[in-house]
């Protein structure tokens, strides 16, 4: 019977998931614990845990992801988490994964990306709660937003320095977070530079549903580099 235990951390939520068979590798998903979640169940029943720290509404900035950090240190010594996470970024939690694994690639076993956000002009949509959010987080204005370039997709060529496993998933009818200002481009940059990525466009698909029907791609990607 796995054991879950939910505590706060620097007055953040956390959640880590230690299933019964637990074999030191774990999952960070950054952001919907619980949403889409069937390859992580799948996971934790081979012996993964499953970990959540919700800095959220604070967009992948600097400021997250030294928390991040931080609470990195504290689970990965109280529950003997091996050094390397798979880290899960969904939606608004590609910004977490992928800034975290460029400023700790020291860290980062694999990335799986889905429908990420990777540029800040894409989304939060304009005018939205999340935006003005952002805004404050990042000390920006909608003037300054416009030559704002630290944004994932700013940072493509340092990412993939790092030579980090990458799965990229979306859905090419995702209008949320749509394909050609977000994967699209991580994907397309990936093809000019020859860089090999794994990856799925789902067609017709929109934002949601995340994941896939068959896991089992994602589950094989997280095993093949843990």
């Amino acid at each position: 019977m796995e054991q879950t235990f939910e505590f706060t951390y620097g007055g953040y939520p956390a959640t880590v998931i230690l299933p019964e068979n637990f074999n030191g590798q774990w999952v960070w998903k950054t952001e919907f614990l619980y949403a889409f979640d069937k390859a992580e169940r799948a996971l934790l029943a081979e012996g993964y845990a499953r970990v959540y720290y919700g800095v959220s509404d604070q967009y992948g900035s600097y400021r997250a992801v030294r928390r991040m950090h931080r609470f990195y240190r504290y689970v990965t010594e109280r529950f003997g988490l091996a050094p390397r996470c798979h880290l899960f970024g969904f939606s608004r939690g590609g910004l977490y994964a992928f800034n975290f694994a460029l400023s700790y690639p020291e860290y980062v076993a694999s990335v799986y990306l889905d429908a990420p956000v990777l540029d800040l002009k894409s989304w939060p949509c304009q005018g939205s709660t999340e935006q003005a959010q952002m805004f404050a987080e990042y000390s920006l204005t909608p003037e300054t937003l416009a030559s704002f370039r630290d944004n994932p997709l700013d940072n493509l060529a340092e990412f993939f320095a790092l030579k980090l496993p990458l799965l990229v998933i979306a859905g090419d009818a995702d209008e949320t977070v749509p394909l050609s200002e977000n994967a699209g481009v991580l994907l397309d940059y990936c093809r000019r530079e020859g860089i090999p990525v794994e990856s799925v466009v789902k067609p017709g698909c929109g934002h949601h549903p995340h994941s896939l029907e068959d896991v089992g791609m994602i589950v094989d990607f997280v095993k093949s580099h843990s």
